[in-house]
């Protein structure tokens, strides 16, 4: 190929030669020109352009060889990464990734590249060059530091799960919905923890450009989900919402490419579970995926009902489906079967009577703790009914507690119910009472005791409190002294229940407005009044 290309070069040559003599053949002078140029000076300029190309080339040879180790040396000192998805660039300082701007980038190289004086002529092309290589390097390729990942699974463990391993496993289900894997699989998790899962998302979005990165995290399940596909994840349900936020605000970037790096790494969540997780925490998470309707249904039948064909019982619909939500709640369990459902295949198993909607033949050791409860709260507590109608009255859930546990001390037969706890009432009134507002899991609003009126305690303790500013020369006072005056008078009469401060401090704020000043403190004139 070289010597064909000679040949042609070589009779191209010939042929300009003889263009010129044929143009030049009537001027003696220029001929003569054309016989000095070539025997006297194209020797000589063809052997200095010959030094000199070999001089570009070294010199090119160099700098590029220059070139190539300050770009090594830069991005391994500086650990750049790039998306295109949201066309965002990325710093990792070995600790903690954070967002960067092009330019801070191209500044902080510009610096770089001027304290080494032999690439200044270059500076313009191995910019391009480093911002090219930068745009190469995927954010979710890079490698978390120990120290990285270590940090983030302190932040989820214990706080948001209850093992490390948990933690893992969960961080490797978000890497995969990064990389679009396993998107078949559903995970089932607690409703509590949706907006946890929200304020994730909400992060994803706003710092990698992922949408629907907790798409497959379900709070309840639907029949057109397989239990095949299915996956159960146990997390704290009373983390503080605040404090996830700021968790995620300053270390979301890291938990994200934390994530990645572990689906990376274990290939998929369900790899990781089968190569790291115990065998309680697999049996848990597979629970779905390894039981059948009808065994879920028949370890509840076995752990709440027992059938007695001998005396005339039964529960009703609404009681056995109460004890079903129970079941699921202590098996951490979602609903995984609709209410119709599940009435339909107990029907099947158990004798049922529909005009009374009722099972025959049935009792529960649960029962008495509910019927009570039941009992206690028809009897006992006015919903909407209250004296003071331009007071929004109220009732703490651990108050109502306490109102049970004393009624239930003066009606026989129900010592059994002492073991009822917040939980407990919140999950009845839920279900049973279903019109009730219950605020934080706390307060029951609209409601009133009829054994128990709170206000009229507070306004009792005021002549308590008279007496003991009796000879006292202040003229106000806090609060926080009021409330401590109003429990000694608690104390003194022996009274088993005491308000809340904050419900006592609502009360004063209802009852003497005009004689509150600073906010927190009373004008002691208003007792005398």
């Amino acid at each position: 190929m070289n010597e064909t290309n000679n040949a042609n070069n070589l009779n191209m040559c010939v042929e300009t030669i003889h263009g010129l003599f044929e143009k030049y053949k009537d001027n003696e002078y220029m001929l003569n020109r054309i016989v000095t140029h070539i025997e006297n000076y194209l020797s000589n300029t063809l052997e200095n352009e010959l030094v000199n190309y070999e001089k570009r080339i070294t010199r090119r040879s160099f700098l590029t060889n220059e070139q190539q180790i300050f770009i090594q040396v830069f991005l391994s000192k500086h650990q750049y990464y790039y998306l295109s998805t949201n066309n965002n660039f990325y710093e990792y300082d070995g600790k903690n990734y954070k967002i960067v701007k092009e330019d801070d980038i191209i500044h902080c190289l510009l610096s770089n590249i001027s304290k080494d004086r032999v690439l200044l002529q270059w500076k313009h092309k191995t910019k391009i060059n480093i911002i090219k290589q930068i745009k190469d390097r995927n954010l979710f390729a890079s490698i978390p530091e120990t120290d990285t990942i270590q940090n983030i699974l302190s932040l989820l463990y214990p706080y948001l799960f209850p093992t490390k391993n948990q933690a893992k496993h969960f961080l490797t289900i978000l890497g995969d919905n990064i990389n679009k894997k396993n998107q078949n699989l559903i995970f089932l998790v607690n409703p509590q923890t949706k907006r946890v899962l929200s304020e994730l998302e909400y992060i994803a979005n706003l710092s990698i450009g992922h949408t629907n990165i907790t798409n497959n995290f379900m709070t309840k399940y639907h029949e057109n989900h397989t239990f095949e596909n299915c996956r159960l994840l146990k997390m704290n349900d009373n983390v503080s919402f605040d404090v996830w936020k700021d968790i995620l605000r300053n270390y979301g970037l890291d938990l994200l490419c934390v994530a990645s790096h572990y689906s990376i790494r274990h290939v998929n969540s369900d790899l990781f579970l089968n190569n790291n997780a115990d065998e309680e925490t697999k049996k848990y998470i597979y629970f779905l995926k390894e039981t059948s309707h009808i065994e879920i249904i028949e370890d509840f039948c076995n752990k709440y009902i027992v059938s007695d064909d001998t005396n005339v019982c039964k529960i009703e619909w609404k009681m056995l489906h109460f004890l079903w939500k129970q079941y699921l709640g202590k098996s951490s369990l979602p609903g995984m079967i609709y209410a119709n459902n599940f009435k339909g295949l107990l029907k099947e198993k158990y004798k049922y009577d529909e005009n009374i909607d009722s099972f025959i033949n049935i009792t529960s050791k649960f029962l008495p703790l509910q019927s009570e409860f039941i009992k206690f709260w028809e009897s006992t507590i006015n919903v909407g009914s209250i004296a003071d109608s331009t007071f929004d009255s109220e009732l703490e859930v651990d108050e109502i507690c306490s109102l049970f546990k004393l009624w239930s001390k003066l009606n026989a037969g129900t010592n059994n119910c002492n073991n009822i706890n917040e939980e407990n009432v919140t999950s009845i009134l839920r279900h049973f009472f279903s019109d009730i507002v219950i605020i934080d899991d706390k307060y029951v609003l609209n409601v009133s005791s009829v054994s128990w009126n709170k206000n009229k305690d507070i306004e009792n303790s005021f002549e308590h409190i008279k007496k003991h500013l009796k000879d006292s020369n202040t003229t106000l006072l806090s609060f926080d002294e009021a409330y401590n005056l109003y429990y000694t008078y608690c104390n003194l009469i022996s009274h088993q229940l005491v308000v809340s401060k904050r419900y006592f401090e609502k009360f004063l704020y209802y009852k003497i407005p005009e004689h509150i000043i600073y906010e927190n403190f009373i004008e002691t004139n208003w007792f005398y009044v």
